[in-house]
């Protein structure tokens, strides 16, 4: 390659090597500094949207916090209710006051509930309610169809609150 750039005209040779230098800038350019000025772009453009995304979700937690507290806290029972009493009074509101045979404790958090004759559908939906409302789920059920159509026997042992 030298013994070919000694044999060409000093006018030439500045023309190869000044192309040769042209050739390297454009190739730097293309094949470094492009590609690193996208990447520094879509990081950019990446930061903004995650800024944007983390100042929606604070305001969206500071919303939830407001919302919590305008709301009563369900899940619980409220303030010097047992779970007995809430069982019955929650049964009778939900038109089982007249299924209810029996409710008695079974341990710290759970009670046990004995219903007869009672409307299938009233049975699902109070305690649809009292996990809604109360955090009260039923650990076990034994339910005994009757011979009327919809009515059922059932014990329930209810737990949390």
């Amino acid at each position: 390659m030298k013994q070919w750039l000694a044999q060409l005209s000093p006018r030439e040779r500045r023309t190869v090597l000044g192309g040769a230098a042209l050739l390297s800038v454009i190739l730097v350019y293309f094949l470094a500094w492009q590609p690193f000025t996208h990447y520094l772009k879509q990081l950019r453009l990446t930061a903004q949207s995650q800024q944007e995304q983390l100042a929606w979700m604070r305001q969206a937690a500071r919303d939830a916090e407001q919302l919590r507290a305008a709301v009563p806290a369900s899940g619980r029972l409220p303030p010097g209710q047992s779970l007995l009493g809430v069982a019955d009074q929650t049964a009778k509101s939900g038109n089982l006051g007249s299924a209810i045979k029996r409710i008695e404790p079974e341990g710290q958090n759970s009670a046990r509930v004995w219903l007869e004759q009672a409307a299938f559908d009233d049975v699902i939906q109070w305690l649809q309610n009292l996990k809604r409302d109360y955090g009260i789920h039923a650990a076990d059920i034994v339910i005994e169809r009757r011979e009327a159509a919809g009515r059922i026997n059932a014990r329930i042992t209810l737990e949390g609150g």
